[in-house]
C-alpha cells in the first residue's frame, strides 16, 4: 500500500535531462476512455521549469517507506510508514531542515502506512491507512498536541491520497480492504465527511496534485493492473473524468508543485522503479521530461517547504533512510 499525498550522503546535484516533450499515447489503460478536450484550468506559471535533485545531507534514524509527510515550520513531520522489517511503525519524527536534526515527536494511536494526509482547519490530519487491517481512523498529528484519533471515515480506506487547502480536505481513491473506493470525500473539520463525487476509475497507489480548482490523479493500480489514466476532479462540483494519459502505466509515484508547475517523480512501471521526473501541463494534459532523481525510487512521502520538495524515505527497492531534495529552475537542460 502506498501513500499519496508531500537523507544523507551526497551533496552533489544531479542534472535533469533536457526538457523534451513526452507525448501522451492515443490510448492508455483499458480501464476507461477519455475525451481529449483540455480542461478549464490555467497552465503552469512557468512552462520552462526543469528540476535538479540531490540527497539531503542528513538521514532518518532508520529506513521507512510509505509514510505521510507534513511541512511544519521549517521542518518536516514524518508520520507512520513501513520499516525495513515490513512492519507498520507508529513513529512520528520531526526533521529540522536547518540543522538536519531528527527527533521523536510522539506516536500514532493507530499505527498506519499507506494513509492519506492533509491540512484541514489548520490541523495536520491522517486519514485511514493500512496495518494488520485497513482502518477508518482519522488521526490528528498536529505538533504541539498529543496525537489522537478524532473521528472516522465513513468506511475503512488505505492506499489512497488526500489533499487540502488548509480549510478543506479531500480523500480520494484507495480500497476498503475488499474492493476499490470511488467515492470522493470532502471535510471541513476532519470529523464530518460528505461524498461530493466519484472517481471515474478506482485506483490504489496514485499520485495527486491540485491546480486551478482541479484535483489531478495520476496513474495508480486498478483491478491489480497499473494504469496510465490521468483523472481530473472539479473541486467545485466533484465531477470527475479521465482527461488524458501518462506516457506509460505508473503507480507508487509522487507529485508536487514547484514554481507554479506540477511535477511527477519516481514510481513503478511494471516491476521497474523509475528515477524520471516529468513536468505536467494541466492546460494541455501533457508531460515533459524535466529531470531525474539521484536514484530510482517509489513509495516515498512528499512535502514542499520554502520552494523545495522533499521526498522522504521510500523503496529502492527496499525501504531507505534518505531524503531527496528537489528544486525547480527555469530554462532548458539543468
Amino acid at each position: 500500500m502506498s501513500s499519496a499525498f508531500v537523507v544523507a550522503a551526497s551533496g552533489v546535484l544531479l542534472a535533469g535531462c533536457a526538457a523534451s516533450a513526452v507525448p501522451s499515447p492515443a490510448t492508455g489503460s483499458p480501464s476507461a476512455s477519455y475525451q481529449p478536450a483540455p480542461p478549464r484550468t490555467s497552465p503552469a506559471t512557468t512552462r520552462t521549469l526543469s528540476v535538479t535533485s540531490a540527497l539531503a545531507p542528513f538521514k532518518l534514524p532508520s529506513a521507512v517507506s510509505r509514510p505521510i509527510v507534513f511541512p511544519v515550520g521549517g521542518g518536516l513531520l514524518v508520520v507512520g510508514g513501513l520499516t525495513a522489517a515490513d512492519r507498520t511503525t507508529p513513529a512520528i519524527l520531526r526533521v529540522d531542515l536547518t540543522s538536519g536534526r531528527v527527533q521523536p515527536a510522539g506516536g500514532l494511536s493507530v499505527p498506519v502506512h499507506d494513509a492519506g494526509g492533509a491540512v484541514v482547519g489548520g490541523r495536520d490530519l491522517l486519514f485511514g491507512g493500512g496495518s494488520t487491517a485497513v482502518t477508518s481512523a482519522v488521526q490528528d498529528v498536529t505538533p504541539g498536541s498529543s496525537p489522537r484519533v478524532v473521528s472516522h471515515l465513513p468506511q475503512p480506506r488505505a492506499d489512497h491520497v488526500a489533499v487540502g487547502d488548509g480549510s478543506t480536505g479531500y480523500v480520494l481513491g484507495g480500497f476498503d480492504g475488499v474492493q476499490g473506493s470511488t467515492s470522493i470525500l470532502r471535510t471541513r473539520d476532519g470529523r464530518t465527511f460528505t461524498v461530493v463525487g466519484a472517481l471515474p476509475v478506482s485506483v490504489r497507489y496514485p499520485a495527486v496534485a491540485v491546480s486551478g480548482g482541479s484535483i489531478w490523479i495520476f496513474g495508480g493500480e486498478h483491478a491489480g493492473r497499473q494504469v496510465s489514466d490521468v483523472q481530473r476532479i472539479d473541486m467545485a462540483t466533484g465531477h470527475g473524468r479521465v482527461a488524458g494519459q501518462l506516457p506509460r502505466p505508473l503507480a507508487h509515484a509522487g507529485a508536487f508543485t514547484l514554481g507554479g508547475a506540477i511535477f511527477l517523480a519516481g514510481g513503478r512501471s511494471g516491476d521497474t522503479q523509475r528515477d524520471a521526473v516529468m513536468r505536467f501541463d494541466p492546460a494541455t494534459v501533457t508531460f515533459t521530461a524535466a529531470g531525474h532523481l539521484p536514484a530510482a525510487r517509489s513509495d516515498f512521502g512528499v512535502a514542499v517547504d520554502a520552494g523545495v520538495a522533499y521526498l522522504v524515505g521510500g523503496e529502492s527497492p527496499k525501504p531507505v533512510d534518505t531524503i531527496i531534495e528537489v528544486r525547480a529552475q527555469p530554462g532548458g537542460t539543468p
